[in-house]
């Protein structure tokens, strides 16, 4: 049984522009500072909710850490021992990261049951300023990245974390209000665990995404049986199976395909065409297919 393999590619790792490497050290040096920031205030003033929205801003810091160094092992070339380059790496990190995020999520709601079973004093006035200061950091580093949201899994992980934490500041700048305003200490912890709930929110679908990717699952907006329609449609084409598809990073789908094709059937022709298809049609560039005679298939069998 004779085979014609063909296999089509572009180098698996795109290099990372200078914007988005600089945008992702502006938003993380803005994010340090104001964790240290609300941390302090949250420590001085008594304040769960502060506290929180600092363990949500460590996350975003560890987001975008995490952001900062994958760009570099992303830019290494492949290898024999890696033949497809460090794709996967990103989704590693945004695994790890969303992990993070719920280890984060179980503290804050155990110290929180425990103020509203214990209430403590707050000072209500640093928290709101703090709480404002925290939010202008999370909108300033969010409207950074904001260009670069959709380029990768990763830097779409640090951004929907600094929305949901501009999110958590509104919270605590609410409580700090209420406190304030009414005397109302339980709106501490209340905001405590919205917050919580925001960061369980925004890290789940990070799970889901990088869980899909590490389990090879078919990339999104891709439809096998469309592919498999319309391979099958080329002229010369008696049937398509073992036809997968699947991602190496956020951005880099890969396909692969037997074809089979008449004996008298010209096989770089619907190489040719088939590459042409995927690319086309479904925007993959790497692809692998190989093209086998059906009577030599029947044969075979």
């Amino acid at each position: 049984m004779q085979h014609y393999h063909s296999h089509h590619h572009t180098e698996t790792n795109s290099p990372v522009s200078e914007k988005r490497i600089v945008a992702l050290k502006w938003a993380f040096g803005i994010n340090l500072a104001f964790l240290l920031v609300e941390l302090i205030g949250g420590i001085l003033s008594n304040s769960m909710a502060l506290l929180a929205d600092a363990g949500h801003m460590f996350s975003d810091v560890a987001s975008l850490g995490f952001a900062l160094v994958i760009i570099h092992i992303l830019a290494k070339p492949a290898s024999s021992k890696r033949s497809y380059g460090y794709g996967r790496a990103e989704v590693l990190a945004g695994f790890v990261n969303a992990l993070l995020l719920c280890f984060i999520v179980g503290v804050l709601v155990i110290e929180s049951f425990d103020r509203i079973t214990n209430p403590v004093e707050i000072d209500s006035t640093m928290m709101l300023w703090v709480s404002v200061a925290g939010l202008l950091a999370n909108l300033a580093s969010a409207a950074v990245l904001a260009v670069h949201h959709k380029d990768d899994l990763n830097i779409r992980g640090a951004f929907l974390h600094l929305v949901a934490d501009a999110l958590g500041s509104v919270g605590a700048i609410i409580a700090g209000l209420l406190i304030m305003w009414k005397g109302w200490a339980l709106a501490d912890p209340i905001a405590s665990l919205i917050i919580a709930a925001l960061i369980l929110y925004s890290s789940w679908g990070l799970i889901k995404e990088a869980l899909h990717i590490l389990l090879e699952g078919t990339p999104p907006g891709v439809n096998l049986n469309e592919i498999r329609k319309g391979l099958e449609n080329i002229e010369g084409v008696c049937g398509c199976h073992d036809l997968h598809a699947w991602l190496i990073g956020s951005r880099e789908p890969m396909l692969t395909a037997h074809i089979t094709v008449s004996s008298e059937t010209d096989p770089y022709s619907i190489l040719t065409k088939a590459e042409r298809f995927s690319r086309e049609e479904h925007d993959i560039i790497h692809c692998t297919f190989q093209v086998e005679c059906q009577e030599c298939t029947h044969l075979h069998k």
